[in-house]
């Protein structure tokens, strides 16, 4: 397995758990941050590790499409 598709991976887990806290955070700690942080922060870490993810496995798609 490449290191690419390790990151995308270890990216993507990140975002479904970053999603399932920020889901939480909405619904049961409506007047409190859970580990300090809001519903949108969550919100934010999740967006940006789908990036991570879709840029790794881009990557890795490219680089064995080139024979890289």
């Amino acid at each position: 397995m490449s290191l690419e598709r390790i990151l995308a991976c270890v990216s993507g887990g990140i975002a479904v758990i970053s999603m399932v806290l920020a889901v939480m955070a909405r619904v049961f700690f409506a007047d409190k941050a859970p580990f300090g942080l809001s519903a949108l922060s969550y919100l934010r870490a999740t967006n940006t590790m789908l990036l991570f993810a879709i840029a790794f496995m881009i990557y890795d798609y490219v680089n064995k499409k080139t024979g890289g």
